[in-house]
């Protein structure tokens, strides 16, 4: 897992993992809703950024807690509550980011019990926990497989495509929900599954 990628592939690591979030989003509201759910990242691409920076954030913070012996059950303990606090804290920060730029943010646990605020609740709080331990012991070396599966010159070309149309689709996005329609269009109003506004 320590292997060294080149910047390209760490770019189709993230947005990998963040395709994935994407997935993962909504299949969980489209189970809880009833109905299918496919608006869940920010922008218009399939992609919930928060989980690529998550699995930045997991690499980084605690890798050291994934490298005891698979069989200590301490080091499991350890990893599930630093995963947990880590992923809820994120939600915490990201929230308070975008109530103050946008007055809402992009998901609602206010019926959940034990929430705060509909920002985060015990629930998730929890899985995030199970989520840390599953990245760790099987879905980062997955990823990190498959993204070492992508030819060179493929990997390169798709970092950098991947990237502008992130970084575009995202100053689009952020002019919108300010209310700075672009030339044609009008500023989002319609309530979106999911998103809290506050």
């Amino acid at each position: 897992m320590e292997e060294l990628m080149s910047i390209c592939n760490y770019i189709n690591w993230f947005f990998l993992y963040s395709f994935l979030g994407y997935l993962l989003e909504c299949i969980v509201l489209t189970v809880e809703y009833k109905r299918p759910v496919v608006d869940r990242g920010f922008g218009h691409g399939p992609f919930c950024v928060i989980y690529g920076f998550g699995a930045v954030g997991a690499c980084l913070l605690l890798s050291p807690l994934s490298d005891h012996p698979i069989e200590v059950y301490t080091a499991y303990v350890e990893l599930y509550l630093a995963s947990m606090i880590m992923a809820t804290l994120m939600e915490l920060f990201t929230a308070s980011v975008m109530i103050h730029l946008f007055g809402s943010f992009w998901w609602d646990y206010s019926e959940k019990p034990f929430n705060y605020k509909g920002i985060i609740c015990l629930e998730s709080s929890l899985a995030w926990g199970l989520l840390g331990l599953f990245f760790f012991n099987y879905l980062d070396g997955w990823v990190r497989t498959a993204v070492g599966y992508i030819p060179g010159r493929i990997g390169k070309v798709l970092a950098v495509l991947l990237t502008l149309f992130y970084v575009f689709d995202f100053i689009r996005c952020i002019r919108m929900r300010l209310g700075i329609p672009e030339e044609g269009e009008e500023g989002e109003t319609e309530e979106t599954i999911g998103r809290l506004k506050v």
